[in-house]
């Protein structure tokens, strides 16, 4: 049952008002976007660490207790240039037996289909970053340049937000969402303090994070609240359900390519995970240098390691494998 939107809004508030008393003023993020600052680099080598999440887990116990066809798979997040080089890159929720890769099912009834459409909204009282830069432009943006990859006809469909809370994140006491989480199948709720990256994500999230898309999957759970992903194509990937998109407010952010994070470029990155698109590349620390090196350069590298608003070759040739064919 759909909760009305102005008991979240008292919710939202309340957490909203607790936190902004301790946390930080956004920060301009170092001047060269790669080099590297402070003990988190000392030691070199490849990104490692991922973690499964117990609060992901929490998530899903939630949906199991309330009879869902669906649950949270994976939260995979883009990271800030003075990340560790040991953070967690993808976080999980079920163990690793169950890491299986996903993709959208064309008019898929369970998540009331555009037909061979795919439909992003954005929550509009979460489109300010910073507390005064519209976000949305830039946002919208990103859709449009993954959607005029010459390979795909993909349409992309805006939806208008229906002024509720759509997340299938964020939810009541009970497990229940305030909305509909199937409003529209990538849902980007907006521009959230860092603390909520802490709590969902693991402690110091909030510094290194900047964005993070949550995957949900098809399924079902059995009486002891174990989950089994369902793959109705048979197309040996299990089926998505739905996406969820947050952006970190602690950071500085820009739309003009002057301090701070550029949106459409971190927001290309976000919506790449909500095209199906995996991080690319290997990372590593050049310590004489102080820099972290990824090979090949691409927009889904892990690290937003400056403006980058297109798809590069690796980016491109992941995206046809996935949309070239579409809806087949």
């Amino acid at each position: 049952m759909r909760k009305s939107t102005s008991r979240f809004v008292g919710v939202f508030a309340a957490v909203a008002v607790a936190i902004s008393a301790c946390a930080p003023e956004p920060t301009a993020p170092n001047t060269v976007d790669s080099e590297l600052q402070g003990p988190a680099f000392a030691k070199g080598g490849k990104a490692t660490g991922d973690v499964v999440s117990a609060k992901l887990q929490e998530i899903n116990a939630g949906l199991a207790a309330a009879g869902a066809g669906y649950a949270v798979e994976m939260a995979e997040i883009s990271l800030g240039p003075n990340a560790s080089v040991d953070q967690a890159q993808i976080i999980f929720a079920f163990d690793r037996t169950l890491r299986l890769s996903s993709k959208w099912v064309p008019g898929d009834a369970r998540r009331d289909a555009d037909g061979d459409n795919i439909t992003y909204m954005n929550h509009m009282s979460l489109m300010t970053a910073n507390g005064a830069l519209n976000a949305e432009p830039a946002i919208d943006a990103s859709f449009g340049t993954w959607e005029h990859v010459n390979c795909s006809k993909l349409n992309l469909v805006k939806r208008p937000h229906d002024g509720s809370l759509n997340s299938a994140v964020i939810v009541d006491n009970d497990g229940t969402p305030f909305g509909n989480p199937f409003a529209a199948d990538i849902y980007t709720l907006g521009f959230l303090p860092g603390f909520f990256f802490d709590v969902f994500l693991g402690p110091g999230a909030s510094q290194n994070v900047l964005g993070v898309t949550f995957t949900f999957i098809f399924g079902s759970f059995d009486s002891e609240g174990n989950f089994t992903p369902s793959d109705i194509d048979n197309n040996h990937r299990t089926d998505t359900a739905l996406k969820e998109i947050w952006y970190n407010d602690d950071f500085l952010w820009s739309t003009s390519g002057g301090p701070g994070e550029d949106i459409e470029t971190v927001a290309f990155h976000e919506n790449g995970h909500a095209l199906e698109l995996g991080h690319f590349g290997k990372v590593s620390v050049n310590l004489s240098a102080g820099r972290l090196i990824v090979a090949p350069r691409a927009a889904m590298n892990a690290f937003i390691l400056g403006t980058l608003r297109g798809p590069l070759g690796t980016d491109n040739a992941a995206y046809c494998g996935n949309w070239a064919s579409w809806p087949n």
